[in-house]
């Protein structure tokens, strides 16, 4: 192999160890049925370390996103009464809409859970990065 094909090859291993690193695992987490509309669960995606909530808010629409704060990664509560999450560390405000921050010191809105259904499987595919 010449030089040129060994930084190829080198290359391309770097691509596909980058391309690995944020890529993250199909899981189911719930089946449809599991889940009332106005229904909340707590999963854990992309692994055990990682607590979201899952919200059903109307027919058809799923929705989760992460339960740690974006400010100090305290845990935070939703309140389905005023549709926010809320965390009782600093006063952090975000929307359960959309994942914004609606007050408080967080900066960076929460990370949501991309999600498919197949089925009646509900099934996470990946997260939005925090921007």
């Amino acid at each position: 192999m010449t030089a040129a094909g060994v930084v190829a090859a080198f290359a391309g291993l770097v691509v596909f160890i980058r391309a690995r690193k944020n890529s993250y695992p199909v899981k189911v987490v719930a089946r449809v049925d599991d889940l009332p509309v106005g229904g909340v669960k707590i999963i854990s995606y992309p692994n055990d370390e990682h607590p979201c909530f899952l919200l059903h808010p109307s027919d058809g629409t799923f929705l989760a996103f992460s339960r740690l704060c974006t400010h100090a990664s305290c845990p935070i509560f939703y309140r389905p009464e005023e549709h926010v999450f809320a965390c009782p560390c600093h006063g952090g405000v975000f929307s359960a809409v959309d994942g914004s921050v609606l007050g408080g010191p967080p900066r960076k809105p929460l990370p949501r859970v991309i999600l498919e259904v197949h089925g009646q499987d509900l099934t996470a595919v990946g997260m939005t990065q925090k921007d």
